[in-house]
């Protein structure tokens, strides 16, 4: 079964599909007031409309945003919308890290489908492979025939994740947009954990390796793990969201070794929000916590 678009060749390709044209259902949802909330481990994901079309975007520090926007009301848990600067939503739907805490103040789909619909949108795709690699777990979907057919998850170790990236970045003392270009020459990173890396890295700088090469081994170590959850499906187009998906040389690796296209939507990291927008217009009835 052919997957995705006609591909011109292998590579990789990053394509921006934003704005939204005045046609596509996300404009009509939008102007709905329909609102997508996607909590995440590191970050807090908002889109919402914007009175002259299109949609807005908005993230907040996870912590900063449970301390400074959410309110206790009447036993229930609402969201400080003066405080954002934003008028309540006619419909909200929330996803993301803790949603099953989060289930009983709002209204909940899983990150599957969230993470789904906004791909669908995003790419007018019916058939690809959509990688997600957020600040905790990476997720991988295979969709055919425009919906989910299959999907894995790998929510057990940190490694492989945004978090660990920005933790080895920081333990090199380089800036993460510095550290997410170096792919070039990478030093072999053999221990993937999270919480035993560090020790690697420092006997790589004991032995004089320079630290672009080791960036460039623990972005190469996150590459070869999604491949590995990868190689369960066979398709053309590889389309990559989340966090990690802003990181250059993991797009590029995955490009270079992968049988696939890459496609990173524009604003990657707000794929799970958008697809909670999406389910919200389609549920006007879901309420404005």
């Amino acid at each position: 079964m052919s997957c995705g678009r006609e591909l011109g060749g292998a590579g990789v390709r990053t394509t921006g599909v934003s704005p939204v044209s005045p046609e596509s259902p996300l404009h009509h949802t939008l102007h709905s007031s329909a609102y997508g909330l996607d909590f995440g481990s590191r970050f807090v994901k908002l889109v919402y409309p914007r009175e002259r079309g299109g949609w807005g975007r908005r993230r907040v520090d996870s912590m900063v945003f449970y301390r400074d926007y959410l309110r206790r009301r009447a036993g229930r848990v609402v969201i400080d919308w003066d405080r954002l600067g934003l008028a309540p939503p006619a419909a909200l739907v929330a996803t993301g890290y803790g949603k099953d805490l989060l289930k009983t103040h709002f209204p909940v789909i899983t990150e599957i489908r969230a993470h789904f619909l906004g791909a669908r949108q995003q790419t007018g795709l019916a058939h690809f492979i959509l990688l997600e690699m957020g600040g905790q777990d990476t997720k991988v979907l295979y969709i055919r025939d425009g919906r989910v057919f299959d999907f894995l998850t790998n929510d057990r170790c940190a490694a492989g994740t945004g978090r660990y990236l920005e933790n080895m970045a920081r333990f090199l003392k380089l800036p993460l947009a510095e550290f997410a270009g170096h792919w070039r020459d990478p030093v072999d990173i053999s221990q993937t954990c999270a919480i035993f890396g560090e020790t690697e890295l420092v006997g790589h700088l004991l032995a004089g390796v320079d630290p672009a090469r080791i960036a460039a081994g623990v972005n190469a170590s996150v590459a070869r793990r999604a491949l590995a959850m990868l190689q369960r499906y066979r398709c053309a187009t590889l389309v990559f969201v989340g966090g990690v998906a802003q990181n250059r040389a993991v797009v590029k690796l995955l490009g270079d070794w992968g049988d696939f296209e890459v496609m990173v939507p524009a604003h990657p990291q707000f794929n799970g929000a958008l697809g909670c927008a999406l389910e919200a217009g389609r549920s006007p009835g879901r309420g404005h916590p």
